[in-house]
């Protein structure tokens, strides 16, 4: 059953692309199997997850039956989230492929060889390597990094450096198109990734910035140090082929985004599934990277479940809410409790998704019911401010909630409890708060957002 859900959940995303090419419009058909993913997921998620499922869910319902939703208009609602879904299991694919064909391990070899001089600069090393690797294959880069720097650096602090490297994949956060809240935030307010990237990159320096100074405030009680002194590093690598696909797979993302008439969700999903297959055509790896990726696909289900599950519903939820004058009611509410002031709405909306990220609910629910339930114009900020004020609040909070990914990551990484993880960021994340919503305002108060 579980090997038919995961190619289920793969079909429903390359359903979704179809859709964008195709005359009729289909997204009833992967509407209603999201319907069926959800239902699968439902009875073995998390308890907290079940409880906000179920709430988000029944009071869609609601408020379809009374807006008078046709069963076409209610089963394409479950699927207003497929794009975030496909974005979130095609782009895996390119990792899937670098990993296949041996560019990962290149990589890996390259690096420790490079770390094998004379100088040892671990921290530096693996933030920039964070927030390079990290654009494409987001997670997975935080436990690669992890293991190159065990087998070579030549002496750091583990959960001081795996700390520093959470930060290092908040940067990318911020801009990065191959990232899920980039493209939640894009396909919520319907904005040009061009016309917030910038700004994106820009607070994704100073947020580097801040991890730099705040490197030597990392301590932990038990943080031993591993060395590396003696060993020998005989191995050769080529960096070349890697740096190539890269270059492609990036180049042609910003290219055919530019020049085609689709959504940036659109064009990387499809480009992540198109390029590997064009680097396996010229490498006669086709048979056995299908493989690869039929193995991946069987046990996906188990993998996704919980992020399949909160797509899938926050999307219907907020398809429906959408269909209501809620928007203008919450507008308008937020314009009185923060008195007109954009400022204090950017705080606030900061505020309360940090908030409910730290009592276990999932970003995503937070977003989707926010952008849902607000209009920009009313509260006199653009969609391209809320955007980036939405993609903000989201990577503050997934810093600090210990029910977050990376937050989860970095706590198996380092052996600590989540909750001792977020208590170490809890500092950094509060400055953190303090310097960015200062400088999206400031994007909004010089005129430029």
């Amino acid at each position: 059953m579980e090997t038919i859900l995961g190619i289920t959940a793969y079909v429903t995303a390359v359903l979704f692309l179809l859709d964008t090419v195709l005359p009729r419009d289909i997204s009833p058909v992967y509407g209603f199997l999201a319907l069926l993913l959800l239902s699968a997921a439902f009875f073995s998620i998390q308890r907290i997850n079940k409880i906000i499922i179920s709430i988000l869910t029944i009071t869609a319902v609601f408020i379809a039956a009374e807006e008078n939703f046709t069963p076409a208009a209610a089963a394409a609602a479950f699927g207003t989230n497929v794009n975030i879904l496909a974005l979130f299991i095609l782009i895996p694919l390119v990792g899937s492929y670098m990993s296949y064909t041996g560019y990962l391990n290149q990589l890996k070899q390259f690096i420790i060889l490079k770390s094998s001089g004379n100088k040892n600069r671990p921290y530096r090393l693996s933030f920039t390597l964070m927030c390079t690797a990290g654009l494409i294959l987001n997670f997975g880069s935080m436990a690669i990094i992890r293991q190159i720097a065990d087998e070579s650096f030549r002496s750091f602090y583990p959960k001081k450096m795996t700390l520093h490297m959470m930060r290092g994949f908040a940067c990318c956060m911020l801009w990065s198109p191959y990232f899920v809240n980039v493209g939640l935030v894009l396909a919520l307010f319907d904005v040009s990734w061009f016309t917030i990237f910038g700004y994106g990159l820009v607070l994704a320096v100073l947020y580097g910035v801040l991890s730099a100074i705040f490197l030597s405030d990392i301590k932990f009680s038990e943080d031993t140090l591993i060395t590396n002194e003696g060993k020998r590093q005989d191995a050769s690598a080529e960096i070349i082929p890697l740096l190539r696909f890269t270059l492609v797979f990036i180049g042609l993302s910003f290219l055919v985004y530019y020049a085609a008439d689709a959504t940036m969700i659109e064009v990387v999903t499809f480009l992540a599934i198109l390029i590997p297959y064009i680097f396996a055509v010229f490498k006669r790896e086709v048979i056995g990277f299908s493989q690869h990726i039929m193995e991946q696909i069987t046990g996906s289900f188990q993998k996704v479940k919980n992020e399949l599950a909160i797509f899938i519903a926050a999307g219907f939820f907020g398809t429906a809410v959408a269909a209501t004058n809620f928007g203008t009611i919450i507008s308008e509410l937020l314009i009185q409790w923060t008195l007109g002031s954009v400022l204090f709405f950017t705080v606030l909306i900061m505020f309360i998704t940090l908030l409910l990220a730290l009592v276990g609910i999932h970003p995503i629910i937070i977003i989707i019911g926010i952008g849902s339930s607000i209009t920009p114009a009313a509260i006199g900020i653009s969609a391209e401010y809320a955007a980036l004020l939405l993609l903000v609040s989201w990577t503050v909070a997934t810093q600090l909630s210990p029910f977050s990914g990376q937050v989860l990551l970095a706590s198996r990484l380092m052996s600590e409890k989540p909750v001792e993880v977020s208590k170490k960021n809890s500092k950094f994340v509060l400055v953190a708060f303090v310097v960015l919503s200062t400088a999206v305002y400031s994007f909004h108060f010089a005129g430029l957002l």
